[in-house]
């Protein structure tokens, strides 16, 4: 996955750097609301006063492994402005400090080690009342998802988010939420798209 994604990025680093300001990458089986990601990106840099041509971004939801990673989570999708992908593409084939060679499928932690490394950092993506707008799961899981009681397994989840926490029910997911993992099936991505647009308010 890792030496997969190295591939799409140097590609599209190659072809389309200077056509767009901001790139985004995510799975076959994430739905992305493009109306909300585009409002968003447009918000940091009318907040920060800033150029993502030349201001560095990585947009997406911050994770925690409890080691040393702070990563997004590549299941959620994430965004690199075109600043950050410059400075991607001129380190990425540096073995130590970006992992040029290895053989992985958390490519969400390598990539997020090597921009580390190049001194960027993820950008905090909640709301102002602290809700997610990137999200590992379907919107039902987080909707209802509750930690492990005493005794219960632990969560991977839970530890991964211990150092902000997790808003639960509907304070789960902002307004403007800009993705959702694990949409396997078509029925449910024709689902979302007519709760979204098709119904009437």
């Amino acid at each position: 996955m890792w030496q997969k994604v190295r591939s799409i990025w140097r590609f599209v680093g190659t072809h389309y750097l200077e056509d767009y300001d901001w790139f985004f990458i995510g799975g076959d089986d994430l739905f992305v609301l493009p109306h909300n990601l585009k409002t968003y990106l447009a918000s940091l840099v009318h907040k920060d006063g800033t150029d993502p041509k030349t201001n560095e971004y990585f947009v997406g939801r911050r994770f925690n492994s409890g080691i040393r990673d702070y990563f997004n989570s590549g299941g959620a999708g994430y965004t690199l402005s075109q600043a950050t992908l410059r400075k991607f593409l001129s380190a990425m084939d540096d073995a130590e400090h970006c992992s040029a060679g290895a053989r992985t499928s958390m490519e969400d932690v390598m990539i997020a080690r090597c921009l580390t490394n190049l001194g960027i950092h993820f950008t905090d993506t909640r709301d102002a009342l602290g809700r997610e707008r990137f999200h590992p799961f379907a919107p039902g899981s987080h909707l209802y998802w509750k930690p492990p009681g005493e005794g219960e397994e632990r969560d991977w989840y839970e530890e991964y988010n211990k150092e902000w926490g997790i808003l639960q029910g509907k304070d789960c997911c902002a307004p403007d939420s800009v993705s959702f993992h694990y949409i396997k099936k078509a029925s449910m991505v024709r689902h979302m798209q007519a709760l979204l647009y098709s119904c009437d308010q």
